[in-house]
């Protein structure tokens, strides 16, 4: 009884650990996934941005954005998608508890892997590179 006090959470039914490990383990694994994907591409799009512009420049050293522009960008501008991916729900708890295949794609690590990466890291250079092109033109 002590531990149950003492641990940020505790299961008081054994029935209860079904939802919590197919439903909230499932949805937590794919949040983190792509949440933390969607930060790298944001990171990687303003990095994109800057070497397109030095190359575009003759190599200047002059960095196209300022650290207030920046801030903007990544909190302001970037805030609702990161808030659609962390409230995103993909399939209800019902088909979860009818489909156990659906945990099966998170065991195999499918949502965060090389693949997925690279997929993310194309949409950043062609971000940057449509971002450049229309402010250039």
């Amino acid at each position: 009884m002590q531990a149950s006090l003492a641990a940020d959470f505790s299961v008081t039914r054994f029935c209860d650990i079904k939802k919590l490990i197919i439903w909230h383990g499932r949805l937590s694994y794919k949040r983190s996934a792509s949440l933390s994907q969607f930060v790298v591409h944001r990171g990687m799009i303003i990095s994109f941005i800057q070497a397109i512009f030095t190359c575009l420049y003759f190599f200047v050293t002059i960095p196209i954005y300022n650290g207030y522009l920046i801030l903007g960008y990544s909190t302001i501008y970037t805030c609702l998608p990161v808030f659609s991916l962390v409230l995103d729900e993909d399939v209800s708890l019902r088909q979860v508890n009818r489909f156990p295949a659906l945990y099966k794609t998170i065991q195999k690590g499918r949502s965060l892997n090389l693949k997925t990466f690279l997929i993310w890291t194309w949409k950043s250079i062609y971000q940057a590179c449509l971002i450049m092109f229309v402010a250039v033109t």
